[in-house]
């Protein structure tokens, strides 16, 4: 990169001590850009309970935040995660210096617009006025080109981080007793949409068949005391994502299976650490894992996925397959892409 490009990144997830795992993804996105020789900062919001007031207070406070920082910096370029509806808030934040911006939709952002005529409407101005579209997936992309004919949308995921996710021995010491084997486990939180209940009772019949097992669940969400009363599952509750690699390795069968994913990128983590999966195939992830590696079942099949955990029982750990195709996912080839897209998006004359 011949010049320092300036990128101010607003997104409406970001980590905190209490909720680590929340839009993860985006900061270790933003490191990746910082590593290919972006100059980044960085403003979003952190989980937390609260109601329609608050939430209008917090939305208002992170486009103040974003306006200043991007004065602050001179940002070249605005990089907004999620449609709805940080898209209004990228349009003028990069209003507000002279700046473009470029949107990232995730998944449950364009859930909204499906559902929503009128959001639809709302966020029509501010979506087709961005200097580009990303989303993380083909089929995600596909689904919001229906929403809006007229946009393109390129497809860039926000890739697994090598570093993190490799092989190795899984150091399962700090997480408490030894578990029961097989240990099968899921990243992810306690809602509907990931599926938990289901994976449940499962893993519930394959521990029968077994003689003995565990099931452990990082993530935290309402389901938590409907999946307590399992004498099989343990809840980790949130886990610090540096600690989740470790998790993964130590695993004999890692799931995600999931009633619908933007993309599915933690099931190309678990792979990339060598771990079998289970995937949903739901997932558009589900394409870019090797069936040595990944088996995929239909979620909302029990029967499915008590299959699928039998059979990945019979996988090969650190299938080459599998590690040659995290490499091809890594976070560093995926953000070169981006990168270079933000590069054409700051250097676009003027019309």
């Amino acid at each position: 990169m011949d010049s320092l490009l300036r990128v101010l990144v607003v997104s409406n997830m970001v980590p905190s001590i209490a909720v680590p795992q929340y839009g993860v993804f985006v900061t270790r996105q933003t490191a990746a850009l910082e590593q290919a020789g972006c100059s980044v900062e960085i403003v979003g919001l952190e989980q937390h309970t609260t109601n329609k007031v608050g939430t209008l207070r917090k939305y208002a406070g992170l486009r103040s935040a974003g306006v200043h920082a991007a004065d602050r910096m001179q940002a070249d370029v605005v990089l907004a995660h999620y449609l709805v509806p940080t898209a209004v808030i990228a349009r003028r934040v990069a209003r507000s210096v002279g700046a473009r911006y470029v949107l990232v939709a995730h998944g449950g952002d364009v859930a909204h617009l499906e559902r929503s005529g009128g959001l639809r409407f709302t966020m029509r101005r501010a979506i087709l006025g961005a200097a580009a579209v990303v989303a993380v997936s083909q089929e995600l992309a596909d689904r919001l080109v229906a929403v809006y004919p007229d946009l393109h949308v390129e497809v860039i995921n926000t890739g697994v981080d090598r570093f993190l996710f490799r092989p190795g021995v899984g150091d399962l010491s700090s997480f408490g007793p030894a578990p029961q084997r097989p240990l099968i486990v899921q990243v992810g939180n306690l809602i509907e949409r990931k599926n938990p209940e289901r994976l449940a009772r499962a893993a519930a019949r394959l521990f029968t068949e077994q003689g003995g097992g565990a099931l452990w669940i990082a993530g935290t969400g309402p389901l938590e005391q409907q999946l307590r009363t399992m004498p099989h599952v343990r809840l980790l509750g949130a886990v610090a994502p540096t600690r989740i690699p470790d998790l993964l390795r130590g695993a004999d069968v890692a799931t995600l299976v999931a009633l619908s994913e933007g993309y599915g990128l933690g099931a190309l983590e678990a792979m990339a650490c060598g771990t079998p999966v289970v995937v949903s195939q739901q997932a558009p992830v589900a394409r870019d894992l090797p069936a040595t590696a990944a088996i995929r079942v239909d979620p909302y099949s029990e029967d499915a996925i008590l299959v699928g955990l039998r059979t990945a029982l019979q996988l090969q750990h650190n299938d080459a397959a599998g590690q040659a195709a995290a490499d091809g996912q890594a976070d560093v080839v995926q953000v070169r892409r981006l990168a270079d897209l933000l590069i054409e998006v700051a250097r676009k004359p003027s019309s």
